[in-house]
């Protein structure tokens, strides 16, 4: 497996708690089950999730996150957990999930959205999941109409739901129609948006 020049892990995601095949994050690369995926090498993403509960007895969590990448491999990170009666590892394979979604989009997402910002940062336009992000506005649905709504009224972009929203600046409704993040790319409009309006991503 291929090392860094940084060697030090940044994180370590496992999908179960004796995982001898965890996701290891490193500086510039992921090493997972006997592979090495470079960050800026990731094409499109998809990341799905679901916790459902089924009456008082049973609760059940599955996600998944796929990725491709530019030479052609492609990699599924999956997991679930089932939880009887409040017995089991629902909520253990929840945060299993949100630990894996945390590191990639500090990583593999973070590198996907900065070239996606060189190309707005350079008087172009970006489209994701129907979505058109440029410099100074974003234009999408809105509803059943197209929308497009000035920069400086976005307050920002979260992902609820599998759902990627889009916010207006008060925070209180979407100015597009939310985005299932199943969607190649869709997560990676969370730190687009929040890098233009001059969040912390």
């Amino acid at each position: 497996m291929e090392q860094g020049a940084n060697n030090n892990i940044i994180a370590e995601c496992k999908r179960k708690k004796k995982d001898k095949e965890p996701a290891v994050f490193y500086a510039d690369h992921m090493e997972y089950k006997g592979e090495s995926y470079k960050y800026g090498e990731m094409d499109t993403v998809s990341v799905y999730a679901s916790a459902m509960r089924y009456g008082i007895l049973l609760e059940n969590f599955s996600g998944f996150i796929k990725m491709t990448f530019r030479d052609g491999r492609k990699l599924k990170w999956k997991i679930n957990g089932n939880a009887f009666l409040g017995f089991g590892k629902n909520k253990l394979k929840r945060d299993y999930f949100a630990n894996m979604y945390e590191a990639c989009m500090l990583t593999f997402f973070k590198a996907r959205a900065a070239e996606y910002l060189e190309t707005i940062r350079n008087g172009g336009t970006v489209t994701i999941a129907n979505v058109t992000v440029g410099a100074n506005e974003i234009s999408g649905k809105s509803g059943l109409k197209k929308a497009t709504v000035p920069m400086p009224d976005v307050g920002g972009s979260e992902i609820s739901s599998c759902f990627v929203r889009i916010l207006a600046q008060d925070q209180t409704h979407t100015v597009v129609n939310p985005i299932a993040s199943k969607f190649d790319n869709a997560v990676v409009l969370i730190p687009i948006v929040n890098a233009l309006i001059g969040g912390n991503q």
